[in-house]
């Protein structure tokens, strides 16, 4: 059930978090994203489940390694590991297979470790602290 439950809380925050970052901070860089479809030709069923993807994939992989001590800290060293583990590989990728500057791609990574970092402290939070057997 913790992980519907932590899928479901941080597909929403990841989802807002990726307006606000698309949407609104990096709203005048987006147009220089190689292929950004306009908001007008947006497949948002294809945003939605990629969002639930990841959202249920970082729930299941953190059920399976968390050690159940401070929600708080667990949470926010998965994600922030996780984004490490993405995102700077990510910037090498990206930048050296497009055609787009070095900052572009840099503050798309910041803003997409960032909101996985933070749905790594939803998740722990919502799986809390394991119950030590009596």
């Amino acid at each position: 059930m913790k992980i519907l439950i932590s899928t479901i809380v941080s597909a929403i925050v990841i989802f807002l978090l990726s307006w606000l970052t698309y949407g609104v901070i990096l709203a005048s860089q987006t147009a220089e994203f190689p292929g950004m479809r306009s908001p007008e030709d947006m497949r948002m069923w294809a945003v939605i489940a990629g969002t639930l993807l990841q959202a249920f994939f970082m729930s299941w992989v953190y059920s399976m390694v968390y050690k159940g001590e401070s929600p708080l800290k667990e949470g926010f060293l998965f994600g922030f590991m996780l984004s490490l583990l993405i995102y700077i590989p990510y910037i090498f990728y990206y930048w050296g297979s497009t055609n787009i500057r070095y900052s572009v791609v840099i503050s798309d990574a910041i803003g997409m470790g960032i909101r996985t970092t933070i749905a790594g402290i939803i998740i722990g939070l919502i799986f809390g602290k394991k119950e030590k057997a009596a």
